[in-house]
């Protein structure tokens, strides 16, 4: 790989990590000097960068150039919660049984409130990656990394999160069961419902 592959590979997990992290408020901009500056790289793999998350949805392009972070409505954030949810569904019937008590195998592990929004995306990620259908896979990752700024504002407004993440453990890791498909779409009921509040979060936090 040439330097500027390479120099763009580093800044686009650097970009990407920020934009997840909700280091940048939905609407701003992105200042290109400032950050290439930053991650330690030249404008164009910057460029390059960037680009490529605009491709992914998670920047877009300024009015007058540059990049700012989309904005996050409650129509958006509602149908990216439908969306993930449909995808949830398409990657788990795909999904191979796995041998009797299999469930009861799970480890379990105590989490606190602040590690709860990057281990439901963990989660989320890990069974995108078991979906033999790439496009299934790459879509679900997609939007369950859209989805984590959301997830930094879900335990202001929702109650018993770590409950519910072992049960949605449980239930992604599992290849057989109807119950898991409730207990996945009561995930994201939960957060439908809630959808406004959530949205008026995001859109309310500082950089």
């Amino acid at each position: 790989m040439s330097p500027r592959p390479v120099a763009a590979e580093r800044a686009y997990g650097l970009l990407k990590a920020d934009v997840l992290s909700g280091r940048f408020a939905p609407g701003s901009g992105v200042i290109e000097r400032m950050m290439a500056d930053e991650y330690g790289v030249s404008v164009s793999p910057f460029r390059d960068a960037a680009q490529r998350l605009v491709g992914e949805a998670f920047l877009e392009i300024g009015t007058g150039g540059g990049y700012r972070v989309p904005s996050m409505t409650i129509d958006i954030l509602r149908d990216l919660y439908h969306w993930h949810s449909h995808l949830v569904r398409l990657v788990l019937k795909m999904q191979k049984p796995l041998a009797a008590g299999a469930n009861s195998a799970i480890e379990m592990v105590s989490v606190d409130n602040d590690h709860l929004p990057t281990v439901a995306t963990n989660c989320f990620r890990s069974l995108a990656n078991t979906a033999p259908n790439r496009e299934y896979a790459r879509a679900l990752r997609q939007a369950t990394d859209r989805l984590h700024i959301a997830r930094l504002h879900e335990g202001a407004v929702l109650t018993n999160l770590e409950d519910e993440l072992q049960m949605v453990e449980i239930a992604t890791v599992s290849g057989s069961g109807l119950d898991r498909y409730e207990v996945l779409w009561a995930y994201h009921r939960r957060r439908i419902r809630r959808v406004a509040r959530i949205a008026q979060l995001i859109n309310s936090a500082k950089n």
